[in-house]
């Protein structure tokens, strides 16, 4: 682990071998001498238990001692083994092995947590934002404006941190930081903090070729905390930033902040050219800049420096700047067409995101994905990838991990501050209140009270549509909240979007008898005639279905409703709807012989719990009984079995042969007079014999995913983790194969194998949701087992060996992984 002081490199270490039993040890200045290094590294590993970790080997680089250490590095034998530095080393090490600073960083969550530890009060969740965003997630950073904070109360914190992030608080600590680099690093990092990104190309410019290999080579080495933006550009934290053009001298920083203003305007980058003539206070150049390119203000939010008052009033182009972030920090509605032509430059550059929008609200949520797939992938504009990437998030959330949701629901949150994107953040922070359990990052009114406080009405009627539409999918049924969403879009003029808060509100109603669902069926009924709506015409037929006292009629709009939302691209509704009753299911009789199948990893018959001895039945029989057995209870049309089993034959003779079969089969049971059979017949078809789900493992398998689907949807992670423990010990291996290829199991074979893979997976991150890290990456191992060929059984190995802190695993899993990506290209 490479990193600056205070990165939290050291306080991973000490967790790490917590957790394994392990040893820790600090290098002094005196391991510089080879002997003492050699014998300070013996010792420790003869006590590390396996896994050791070697803490501040800053000390040791650089110096005789250096070779001590890569030759214990390559011999040491150890299971684990982790060096930390402030430094990296000058042999070489894979870089896969290495974790660097921005790896480290803090999560907004994280720096809730904190302050709220250290200062015992709430951060509001654009506070915490913007604290993030300056420090870059910086640990010790973090640590020193906690414990210097003036916090009497959470308004207090709000304020004091407002001030502090853009004064010199950290000041002190900064030097501190700046005096354990080498001076030429300082310098290097000093004259070109006008540049609000620093890449190869530009450093160049300003260090020359050598100046800048060196200062990349060290950001991307860890040595100095940084985020990454675009490009790939790496930004230095804006606090530290800023504390470096202030070492400067007034005439060094203006000087240097024009010479990185004409490197910029050169590469066209004239956004990031006024944010350095900013950064250097060149107030006259930058209303120059801004009068000629207007265009030059985006982003003027996040200038190093923002300008006084005064300087503001007396330059036209640097107050329509600051006019147009405050503007830019609002949210505006989807722009008018005529005649197919945009109203706006905005609609003119991306139609396939306009198009995916309008798709989303007639309900097309199915028809939508690939249009917003490919804005946040070929956008050009920030603003329309990261409008793409926040509606793919919330439409996937139902069916992705909490764990990935909230992921990249932070990393967008995190992307939108470093552009300013401000209105679009809040959205952001909104979808994570809503439909992840990170409390830490406030609650929906919060951020809907923010949003109104800066008048983005369309940015508040978003993030309640958000809330609305997410408790819908787990089943919560708020009336009043949904109607009051819909009176929000009448008054912004959005019928379309109103009539699905009441088609939600008439749903709500149903299900819980109120008296308003007359009246709101009424109103859906009327609305989605008058503005050809079917998204929302489908929860008008399960609303009706569900208030029916007819169970023919109310099977019948249940039918509509499923046919509607099918048509219209909705997911699956979120409540059980009347079905017709199915003809083939029956009452178990305790009379009857009880006949129980097993598919996974071989097939066995059980009569009365007694396995069933299939060595004397013909081969074609017993592969029919396999066959009824993968249908796991559903009828199977006696013309398809003759067709797949004798394709040789002609119709006649298959399906003689088939009841030739059948025959054999029902002489299997035991001559005592009583009622059942191992073969049904079902009208024109065939059916196994089996009397419920769990006389079928392939049917008790499907059920408990099933139920931990619904309990995952209803925030129950303990059912669902129990539900999928229950599935995986039924998956004892691949269905039926004595069957080998034929095709009418192959596919059965896949399925399993994929959903038993995805089941895996999923409770690998339930069992760390728990904190029991060992169980997770056990499940996790099996999910590799299962499914090699499964991304997302790699992805999460890989994550519960990092959770886990073994982060030579992690690797391991990592090299598995692109192996077996190599492997799926080549073929």
């Amino acid at each position: 682990m490479i990193g600056a002081a205070g990165s939290g490199k050291s306080a991973l270490a000490r967790r790490l071998v917590l957790d394994a039993d392990g040893t820790l040890v600090a290098a002094t200045r005196e391991w510089s001498d080879p002997d003492v290094a050699r014998r300070a590294l013996l010792d420790a590993a003869a006590g590390s238990n396996g896994m050791l970790a070697i803490d501040d080997a800053q000390h040791v680089i650089g110096t005789g001692a250096e070779r001590v250490l890569e030759a214990f590095v390559v011999a040491s034998g150890l299971r684990s083994l982790v060096v930390v530095s402030r430094r990296p080393p000058t042999f070489a090490i894979a870089r896969e092995s290495v974790v660097t600073a921005p790896a480290l960083a803090l999560r907004s969550p994280d720096v809730a947590v904190l302050f709220r530890t250290a200062c015992r009060c709430r951060l509001d969740p654009e506070t915490t934002s913007r604290v993030r965003h300056e420090t870059a997630g910086w640990a010790q950073l973090l640590r020193e404006l906690a414990t210097t904070a003036d916090a009497s109360s959470d308004e207090a914190l709000d304020a004091w941190l407002a001030d502090a992030v853009f004064g010199d608080a950290a000041a002190g600590w900064f030097e501190e930081v700046l005096a354990d680099l080498p001076s030429t690093l300082v310098e290097a990092l000093t004259m070109t903090s006008a540049l609000p990104q620093l890449d190869l190309a530009r450093t160049a410019s300003l260090l020359g070729h050598e100046g800048a290999i060196a200062l990349i080579g060290a950001l991307d080495a860890g040595v100095v905390m940084h985020t990454r933006r675009d490009g790939g550009r790496r930004a230095l934290p804006p606090m530290l930033r800023r504390h470096l053009l202030r070492s400067m001298d007034p005439l060094t920083r203006t000087v240097a902040s024009k010479t990185a203003c004409r490197v910029l305007l050169d590469e066209g980058a004239n956004a990031a050219a006024a944010d350095a003539l900013a950064a250097g206070r060149a107030w006259v150049d930058l209303d120059a800049l801004l009068r000629g390119d207007p265009s030059a203000a985006r982003g003027a939010a996040l200038w190093a420096e923002q300008p006084p008052a005064q300087v503001a009033s007396r330059s036209p182009g640097i107050a329509a700047a600051l006019e147009a972030a405050r503007a830019d920090d609002r949210i505006t509605p989807m722009p008018p067409t005529t005649a197919g032509h945009a109203a706006s430059a905005p609609l003119e550059r991306q139609p396939v995101l306009w198009k995916a929008l309008e798709r989303i609200r007639r309900g097309d949520l199915a028809g939508a994905v690939p249009s917003l797939r490919r804005v946040a992938r070929t956008a050009e504009s920030v603003a329309d990838r990261s409008t793409a990437q926040l509606a793919l998030l919330v439409i996937r959330a139902p069916i992705a991990e909490p764990r990935e949701t909230l992921d990249g629901l932070l990393a967008l949150e995190r992307l939108c501050v470093e552009h300013a994107l401000g209105g679009l953040a809040r959205i952001t922070r909104g979808a994570i209140a809503a439909i992840t359990t990170a409390r830490e990052r406030g609650t929906v009114r919060q951020v809907f009270d923010q949003l109104e406080l800066r008048g983005d009405t369309v940015g508040a009627g978003i993030v309640v549509a958000v809330d609305v539409v997410d408790r819908f999918r787990r089943g919560v049924f708020e009336i009043d909240r949904a109607t009051a969403f819909a009176e929000r879009c009448d008054r912004l003029g959005l019928a379309d979007v109103a009539t699905w808060g009441r088609a939600i509100a008439a749903v709500g109603a149903a299900v819980d008898g109120d008296r308003r669902a007359p009246d709101l069926l009424a109103a859906v009924d009327a609305a989605t005639i008058t503005l050809g709506l079917p998204g929302p015409r489908a929860l008008l037929e399960a609303a009706t279905a569900l208030r029916s006292g007819d169970a023919d009629a109310a099977a019948a709009h249940a039918g509509r409703a499923r046919r509607a939302a099918l048509e219209t691209g909705l997911p699956r509704l979120p409540l059980a709807l009347p079905r017709r009753a199915r003809v083939h299911v029956r009452t178990p009789d305790p009379a009857a012989v009880q006949v129980a199948v097993t598919c996974f990893g071989g097939f066995r018959l059980r009569l009365d719990g007694i396995d069933a001895d299939l060595r004397l039945v013909r081969p074609q029989a017993r592969m029919l009984l396999r066959m009824l057995a993968l249908n796991a209870g559903a009828p199977l049309h006696r013309e398809l079995i003759a067709d797949l089993l004798w394709t040789d034959l002609g119709s006649e003779s298959a399906l003689h042969a088939l009841h030739v079969s059948v025959s054999s089969l029902r002489r299997m049971l035991p001559a005592s007079g009583r009622q059942g059979g191992i073969v049904e017949r079902v009208g024109e078809a065939y059916r196994i014999g089996i009397a419920a789900s769990h006389d079928c493992d392939l049917a008790e398998f499907d059920e408990h995913l099933s139920e931990a689907a619904v309990a995952k949807a209803r925030r129950e992670p303990g059912i669902a983790r129990d539900r999928l423990v229950t599935a995986l010990e039924l998956y004892r291996g691949d269905v039926l194969p004595e069957d080998g290829p034929a095709e009418w199991a192959v596919g059965a074979r896949e399925r399993y194998r994929h959903r038993a893979g995805e089941a895996a997976s999923s409770l690998a991150h339930l069992h760390s949701h728990f904190g029991d890290t060992k169980a997770a990456v056990a499940v996790a191992r099996r999910a590799v087992e299962i499914d090699p060929w499964l991304d997302d059984s790699w992805r999460t190995l890989v994550t519960m060996h990092d959770r886990a802190g073994d982060v030579i695993a992690a690797r391991r899993a990592e090299e598995g992984y692109r192996s077996m990506r190599t492997a799926l290209e080549s073929e």
